[in-house]
């Protein structure tokens, strides 16, 4: 299995890195036989989408296939030749993807706002595939939301960024751990995240309740 870790921040050393450190970290003692990847965002160059609508067309993209053999296919791609051309690769790859990123006024930061608004040649893709009438399976993705804390207007608009984003590239929005006020600046964990998952319809899914509590015996 083939996993991607992506940190949205715009610190090399703040408490999303910290974080996606102990991510990367446990991925390698739980899953060793897995591949695993770590981008950090403030690490690469990743410019922002222009829509210049030059992602419509398809374009010559070589990769190797499983068993190692060099393969060109035409896709959708931005015109743009910066480090996004590896993250589609790697994105086109991976089995899984988990996103950590701080929340800034509700949303991306602007660093990960460039690579969701770059996943734009997905959605291309994606009507081509709905018009030919063709369904493939969503990978899982999981959503680990950082900040200080005290700012009332909570995330929605990180999740719904993020889950539109990567839903064109063929991922699933799966869960939601908040770690809003729990991770200390040099990324000391003060408290368990909590966790929000979704069905497979995009529905937060609630709690089971037992039933058999207060039942008389």
């Amino acid at each position: 299995m083939k996993r991607l870790i992506i940190v949205g921040s715009p610190r090399t050393n703040g408490r999303s890195a910290h974080l996606a450190e102990m991510l990367f970290e446990a991925n390698i003692d739980e899953h060793p036989e897995d591949e695993l990847f770590l981008v950090p965002l403030s690490e690469v160059e990743v410019g922002p989408c222009i829509a210049c609508d030059g992602c419509r067309d398809k374009l010559p993209v070589t990769f190797k296939d499983d068993a190692g053999k060099e393969v060109t296919e035409e896709r959708h791609r931005c015109v743009f030749d910066d480090d996004m051309q590896t993250l589609y690769d790697l994105i086109d790859d991976v089995d899984e993807v988990s996103v950590v990123s701080p929340v800034f006024f509700s949303g991306a930061p602007a660093q990960m706002k460039c690579l969701l608004d770059r996943l734009q040649p997905y959605y291309w893709q994606m009507l081509e595939s709905r018009k030919a009438g063709e369904k493939t399976a969503k990978r899982p993705l999981k959503l680990h939301v950082i900040g200080e804390g005290g700012d009332s207007h909570g995330y929605d608009a990180l999740v719904s960024e993020v889950r539109s984003a990567f839903a064109t590239a063929g991922f699933r929005l799966e869960s939601v751990l908040d770690w809003v006020g729990k991770i200390t600046e040099d990324g000391e964990i003060t408290a368990e995240a909590r966790e929000i998952t979704f069905d497979s319809k995009g529905k937060k899914e609630r709690p089971k309740l037992d039933l058999s509590a207060g039942k008389k015996s």
